[in-house]
């Protein structure tokens, strides 16, 4: 009887360990934001790719003959509506003043990070901080997953509390 009763609570305690990896969506861990030696992830790595190798040579948010590269970073219905406005004649935003990235100039933005993302369940949330003509300015980019490892960008929110969406409805 003692035996049985030792060993219980450690099973509880294994349990507890074992379903605390799995993380739920939660909103605790999203409006955490993490340092910058935090581990890097899927959904920031994501980011980095968008910012770094196609901010302003194959900007998906310039995209106008192929929906491909959009549809590689964006979810669908932000995909959608990146899409839409692009096929307009007189789209919502002037992409050739305006990188809907920073929603800024090309030549006022310096100094891109893209800090490790805050993971909560399939939810992510990873800042993008940089210069705007040497003022500093954070974006918010919210992130779905989509499969496992594969995350997608639901919304982007500007420094001025803009957000991507609101711009291309």
């Amino acid at each position: 009887m003692m035996l049985a009763c030792q060993t219980k609570p450690k099973q509880e305690k294994e349990t507890a360990v074992t379903t605390g990896t799995i993380q739920e969506d939660s909103i605790l861990a999203l409006a955490t934001r993490p340092g910058p030696d935090a581990p890097r992830s899927a959904a920031d790595r994501l980011v980095r790719a968008l910012y770094f190798e196609h901010s302003t040579k194959d900007n998906p948010l310039r995209e106008t003959k192929d929906r491909s590269l959009i549809d590689q970073f964006f979810a669908k219905s932000t995909a959608d509506l990146i899409w839409n406005d692009t096929q307009k004649s007189s789209g919502k935003v002037n992409r050739s003043k305006i990188n809907l990235l920073f929603k800024a100039p090309d030549t006022a933005v310096k100094k891109t990070w893209v800090e490790p993302a805050a993971i909560g369940g399939s939810k992510s949330v990873v800042y993008v901080t940089f210069l705007n003509n040497n003022k500093p300015g954070d974006i918010r980019v919210e992130l779905s997953q989509i499969a496992e490892n594969r995350w997608r960008i639901t919304e982007m929110i500007y420094p001025d509390s803009t957000r991507l969406t609101e711009l291309l409805k």
